[in-house]
């Protein structure tokens, strides 16, 4: 799926391992160690490989639940997507970028809570990284174009792709380049995306629908900050909850998290 793998694995990690723990954000899977030594990879036995040591996240990624038969409501996404959403708070304010946001690299604890993970093209943030990498259909169009980049902005469309195909089981769109879905979004052609026939029969809310076609805006200036989604109007029915509520709501997720 990536444009390119790295040579220095697992250094990157390591280093970017560090620097998180320090944040000791529980949507952050904690990074325990390194070593070098015999490994089984695909069956087959190999020796000398570099390895680095996480915490246990026993219970998948969200990936696989997308490929199971069960659904989240907005409500219920807004839960797990607030968790991943404050995981990322804490590596942006840690000045450095994923570049890799996807349902793959989101695994689930004991208690299914979420897990930011897959910090192989991770860096310090700046406005004029080069390197083509991620996921494609999760990719920012400045990357795919091939364009200087800032790495934070390029992860908010991420999160875009992330969300939609967390609460529908699809990307909005197959890539942010040459993809006549994604083109609506570049013109600001809300209406005719929202009604193209793969899409309007999603029932979805106009404060999903808002806060969607901002994240994966074509210019990345116009895409809102970790802040901005946390207290946009799509996620402020979560904000108001009280305790109980929140923990009711915990329960609902988790019920659908074991039904798989």
């Amino acid at each position: 799926d990536s444009g390119q793998n790295y040579n220095n694995f697992p250094a990157n990690e390591i280093k970017i391992g560090n620097i998180l723990n320090n944040k000791n954000n529980p949507c952050i899977l904690r990074y325990i160690g390194n070593g070098n030594g015999t490994i089984t990879l695909n069956n087959n036995i190999i020796q000398n490989k570099p390895y680095v040591i996480y915490e246990n996240a026993s219970n998948n990624d969200l990936n696989f639940y997308n490929h199971s038969n069960q659904t989240f409501s907005e409500r219920q996404a807004k839960l797990i997507f607030k968790k991943i959403l404050q995981g990322i708070k804490a590596i942006h304010n840690s000045n450095l970028c994923h570049r890799d946001i996807k349902l793959d690299n989101i695994l689930l604890d004991n208690d299914y809570n979420p897990k930011i993970y897959g910090f192989d093209f991770c860096c310090e943030n700046s406005n004029d990284l080069k390197d083509f990498l991620g996921t494609y259909s999760y990719t920012a169009p400045e990357i795919l174009l091939r364009k200087a980049y800032n790495g934070q902005k390029a992860d908010i469309f991420s999160l875009g792709q992330l969300l939609f195909k967390l609460v529908n089981k699809t990307f909005g769109f197959e890539s942010s380049k040459n993809d006549k879905l994604y083109n609506f979004i570049k013109l600001k052609q809300y209406h005719n995306f929202w009604n193209f026939p793969q899409i309007q029969d999603l029932n979805l809310s106009e404060s999903f629908k808002n806060l969607f076609v901002k994240m994966v805006a074509f210019e990345p200036n116009e895409r809102p900050t970790i802040d901005e989604i946390l207290t946009d109007q799509w996620m402020q029915e979560i904000n108001d909850l009280n305790m109980e509520q929140l923990n009711a709501l915990e329960n609902e997720v988790r019920q659908v998290f074991q039904n798989i």
